[in-house]
């Protein structure tokens, strides 16, 4: 292959890790008639922020301010508070499709709606991140329900229960659910490679292995990725024969052992390009620089999906908390939601004056009656 693709995930991964990047949280206080007042508040080391790491779009139209870190940590840090006034979601969307930070390959995109129910109206407000991949492998059939509600945990609340007097119990959930969290990631990893492979080259005469077959190897082909990992990391890998060649190929040592030396000989220039494919598809997944996206919605929450917080800045009343990382949509969507809920009292005035109108005409039509008699 061009790049092999264990080499590019590791490399895009850990240049990520150790780029300058910016712990970004994002706050959406959305109103009443569908507005939004989006604030970012950014950290990093130096005064100098660069647009080109900005992990959600953020630009000269913005009000912006950088101010030195004042807390008392050691090191110093400093702080980018933008804010910016939407007048629907619309505008959102607009601003995700021209991002150009170290997120802009993910497609992201929000949604508001409001129900009058006369008594209450209800409003519902999302930010949604497409899947990376297009092969269906939910996590949820890799991680049990406490699992997954640690793995979808904002990234401090989780430090909080690993540094916690339960940090036995956690430091054991979390190396389980990276550890069957890596299996599902190489699982997604193979059907889409599967998937690529006989979408392009499917109708080969020369091809002697169907996709439900080679479907019917993944098993095998996760056994040996697990294996070649292992190799890796003990240093014991050897190279492969290859008919009067070797090759020190990682793809050449997971698929012949599985799918055979014959195919891989006949279709190795096809197989590196559908890997290209596979490479370009997982980037975004990669690549991806989390942060954390707080909403706060007008109203009474009434129903969520993410973490729910409280602070002295919604003046007691409660925020839904997520994190953005990108295990969280390399297969299917991740929808971040909240429902809330607000009373209209003008509805109950005029329900109580209708009631009073009703009565008092029934009133009225008694005495009339007892009158005629």
């Amino acid at each position: 292959m061009k790049r092999k693709i264990k080499i590019a995930i590791m490399t895009i991964g850990m240049t990520v890790l150790f780029s300058c990047g910016y712990d970004t949280h994002v706050i959406n206080i959305v109103h009443e008639d569908g507005s939004v007042t989006r604030r970012v508040v950014m950290e990093g080391a130096e005064p100098d922020f660069d647009p080109d790491l900005y992990r959600v779009p953020v630009d000269s139209t913005w009000q912006i301010e950088i101010s030195a870190d004042t807390s008392g940590s050691s090191e110093q840090k400093w702080i980018l508070t933008a804010e910016k006034y939407f007048a629907n979601v619309e505008e959102i969307n607009q601003a995700y499709q021209g991002d150009s930070g170290v997120n802009s390959g993910l497609e992201r995109s929000a949604a508001f709606s409001k129900r009058f129910r006369w008594f209450t109206t209800t409003f519902r407000f999302s930010e949604r991140v497409q899947p990376v991949l297009t092969v269906s492998c939910p996590m949820s059939e890799f991680l049990d329900e406490e699992e997954l509600a640690f793995l979808y945990l904002p990234e401090k609340v989780r430090e909080s229960l690993l540094n916690g007097p339960d940090s036995i119990y956690y430091g054991d959930l979390q190396e389980n659910t990276d550890s069957i969290g890596e299996i599902w990631v190489w699982t997604s990893i193979v059907r889409q490679w599967t998937e690529i492979f006989y979408d392009r080259f499917g109708n080969d005469p020369g091809l002697q292995i169907s996709r439900e077959e080679m479907r019917s190897m993944e098993g095998a082909l996760l056994e040996q990725i697990v294996r070649e990992t292992n190799d890796e990391q003990a240093g014991t890998e050897e190279p492969v024969e290859m008919g009067g060649e070797e090759g020190d190929d990682e793809l050449a040592r997971i698929l012949i052992p599985v799918a055979g030396k014959a195919f891989y000989q006949e279709f190795r220039s096809e197989i590196d390009s559908a890997g290209s494919v596979l490479e370009e598809m997982i980037e975004p997944f990669v690549a991806t620089a989390s942060y954390t996206i707080e909403i706060r919605m007008p109203g009474r929450i009434i129903a969520s999906n993410g973490y729910a917080g409280t602070g002295q800045e919604t003046g007691g009343g409660k925020y839904m908390l997520w994190s953005v990382s990108g295990e969280y949509f390399l297969t299917e969507p991740y929808e971040m939601w909240v429902e809330s809920q607000v009373s209209n009292y003008w509805t109950w005035i005029v329900t109580g004056l209708f009631v009073l109108f009703v009565i008092a005409g029934l009133v009225v039509r008694r005495r009339k009656t007892s009158n005629l008699h």
